[in-house]
């Protein structure tokens, strides 16, 4: 039989090999823990250097924004970014800048900065000896910013620039308010927004008067510009001259009195329940005019010129046809429960003037009554007003025409119990010219915000109450519950002075303002609604 085989004895573990094995995995342990440290180094220092970039493009962003020059902003920047460094390492230490390049645009206002540096290693250098730095760049621009400011007072320099006396309760709704001066209130109340409360001063509270916003309030912000600054104003118009004419005479017929076109020396008067016509045509009247019944006055398309006046008393409709009407030196005054008709032709505005032009020299506009319209759009009515009154009085309600209502030495005067309400309108107030409310009268006023209909070319669509460049008088609003101006309040060298029981929902738009104080129980409410942008000049990171 052949011998049995015997199995292959294990070979014998040596001493020292599982101590080898381990050494090794503690050497890959040690060299991937050095490798942490070195890389999180690195991300780290990669950020200081961003952080570094970062603020020497804003420097030299707002060197460009203060007017230095390109060199001077460079300089800034350099400056800026070794400020930053140096505030996070030690000299020798950290990051050694091997570049720092500032490149700057004029044109586009825009700052860049690159930088790259090498980076100091901990254990890296023992397994490994290559480049080892970091890149970082940033841009910053000069510009405007949009915001969202339903108020701006533009006088700068001024602590009380705002100047809120009495119970004062403000609310911007929807929007901020800016100062490009400081703001005051004494008194009891707010003066709150949805957004930023801001100025460019300081904020000086007496009392329990407070300046509340729901994303904070803050001081010391750079001026913001008019941001109507290039609208024109509306052109001055030219008061037309006396006709002359042949003379003429009326004739009356029945219940009704007609007066041919012509030139007529002396008055002309109708008193009883029946009609006054004037055909149309070419008219001069150098006597007064006057009306007084319940009937009817008709006024064709023509040329109108009073010398002694228009006056309308009684139940009397009158009706004016498309036309130019002057009243030279006396008023055109409808008394009672005289209605006042304007009658239009469906149109559009792509005429060459307006189809109602209506000139008041060293005269007034007085009416008691109300105003019917037909067919009027704003783009068809110019009431110019030279040293002469808009007065709007008694106790009936009235709608004015829309239109553009001129004022050159004049004021627009409400005064009654009454509520006056105008749609698309604006209010143009020259130098010397005022905007007076006495009593308990209450307006609804509303810009025009079809850029297809306004009143001149130019003009900001939403454009309710525009008050001269030149005129630095104060325009006195008394806003009793109901009164509201719809678009923007626009007076650009004077002050809006709030008076009386103002409350409610005072404004909805935006308020553009030199100068702003309110005196008296001022409780009001201004929602933004915006017609025109207003930004903010600013430099950002764009990278």
């Amino acid at each position: 039989m052949p011998a049995q085989a015997h199995p292959r004895p294990s070979p014998t573990a040596r001493p020292g090999q599982a101590l080898v094995l381990l050494a090794v995995v503690l050497l890959a342990l040690l060299a991937f823990s050095a490798l942490a440290v070195d890389v999180g180094y690195a991300y780290a220092e990669k950020r200081l250097l961003q952080n570094a970039v970062d603020a020497a493009a804003l420097a030299g962003a707002r060197a460009l924004y203060d007017g230095q020059s390109v060199s001077q902003a460079t300089a800034a920047a350099q400056a800026a970014f070794q400020r930053n460094l140096g505030a996070n390492h030690d000299p020798g230490e950290g990051l050694t800048v091997t570049q720092l390049d500032v490149q700057i645009d004029q044109s586009s206002r825009l700052v860049r900065v690159t930088a790259a540096a090498d980076i100091e290693r901990f254990f890296l250098g023992a397994l490994y000896s290559g480049d080892w730095s970091t890149r970082a760049q940033a841009a910053a621009q000069v510009g405007r910013q949009p915001t969202d400011y339903a108020f701006l007072a533009l006088e700068q320099n001024n602590p009380n620039a705002v100047n809120l006396i009495g119970n004062v309760n403000i609310r911007i709704v929807g929007g901020s308010a800016m100062s490009n001066g400081g703001m005051r209130c004494v008194g009891n109340g707010t003066f709150q927004a949805d957004g930023t409360v801001d100025a460019a001063l300081s904020f000086s509270q007496t009392g329990n008067c407070r300046f509340l916003a729901g994303q904070g309030v803050r001081s010391g912000l750079s001026p913001v510009e008019d941001p109507l600054a290039d609208m024109p104003e509306p052109p001055r118009p030219t008061v037309p001259g006396a006709p002359g004419g042949s003379t003429a005479s009326c004739s009356t017929a029945g219940n009704t009195m007609t007066c041919p076109p012509g030139h007529y020396p002396n008055n002309v008067s109708y008193s009883g329940n029946g009609s006054l016509v004037f055909p149309g045509g070419t008219y001069q009247f150098d006597g007064a005019v006057s009306y007084s019944g319940n009937g009817s006055v008709s006024l064709g398309p023509g040329f109108y010129y009073f010398r002694r006046g228009f006056s309308v008393g009684g139940n009397a409709t009158v009706t004016l046809a498309p036309g130019t009407y002057v009243f030279d030196g006396n008023a055109f005054s409808l008394g009672g429960n005289v209605r006042l008709v304007l009658q239009g032709q469906p149109t559009s505005c792509s005429g060459s003037g307006q189809e109602f032009r209506l000139f008041f020299q060293n005269s007034s506009f007085v009416v008691q009554g109300n105003f019917g319209l037909q067919n009027v759009l704003p783009c068809d009515v110019l009431v110019y007003l030279r040293n002469s009154d808009f007065a709007l009085t008694g106790n009936t309600d009235s709608v004015i025409p829309p239109g553009l209502y001129y004022f050159d030495g004049g004021r627009f005067r409400l005064q009654g119990n009454q509520t006056i309400t105008g749609q698309d309108v604006l209010f143009y107030f020259g130098p010397g010219s005022s905007f007076d409310v006495v009593g308990n009268t209450r307006y609804v006023l509303s810009g025009v915000t079809d850029p297809t209909k306004l009143p001149y070319p130019g003009m900001k669509p939403g454009l309710v109450v525009f008050q001269a460049r030149g005129n630095t008088g104060t325009l006195r609003m008394v806003g009793n519950s109901g009164a509201r101006v719809n678009g923007i309040l626009y007076l650009p060298n004077g002050t809006l002075e709030l008076s009386g029981n103002a409350s409610g929902t005072w404004a909805r738009g935006q308020l553009i303002v030199y100068r702003f104080s309110t005196n008296g129980n001022t409780d009001i409410r201004v929602e933004r609604v915006e017609h025109v942008a207003v930004t903010r000049p600013t430099v950002w990171l764009v990278e």
